[in-house]
């Protein structure tokens, strides 16, 4: 898969967005990351899915900055593909890892209450703190 062919199937759409609305994703980012690490002690399936959304926030701030937005349908999971493709190599394995965040998040919310171990929610805040501060040198200004 590429940009290129992402862009031809209709998934992302060129997007001009301006240095407020990219600045905006990233302090939705923020916020969100800094309130699922406060909740984590309160309830683990709450840090996690705010964790994620902290996450699809910097991928599309990413995205806009790159000049695309994804399609409304499977905003999420097209978001997360875009990133599989555009980010530097140490950074690709950690993108299939939101995959993954991705569906058990899907499971949290619509399907089943305590499925995130305690594990896997201090994971998650890991990697998002380190993967904002990667996106957040990524970003112009």
């Amino acid at each position: 898969m590429s940009i290129e062919k992402m862009a031809r199937e209709g998934s992302i759409h060129p997007f001009r967005a301006t240095a407020d609305e990219i600045s905006k994703a990233m302090a939705i980012a923020r916020r969100d990351l800094a309130l699922a690490e406060s909740i984590l002690d309160e309830s683990l399936d709450w840090s996690y899915s705010i964790a994620y959304n902290a996450v699809l926030q910097a991928c599309r701030a990413y995205m806009f900055s790159r000049g695309y937005r994804p399609a409304a349908a499977e905003s999420h999971k097209t978001t997360i593909e875009f990133m599989k493709i555009s980010v530097d190599e140490p950074f690709k394995s950690t993108a299939s890892y939101f995959d993954r965040v991705r569906k058990k998040r899907h499971r949290t919310l619509y399907d089943e209450v305590g499925l995130v171990t305690e594990r896997e929610a201090a994971q998650l805040l890991s990697k998002a703190k380190e993967f904002l501060d990667y996106i957040s040198g990524k970003l112009p200004g």
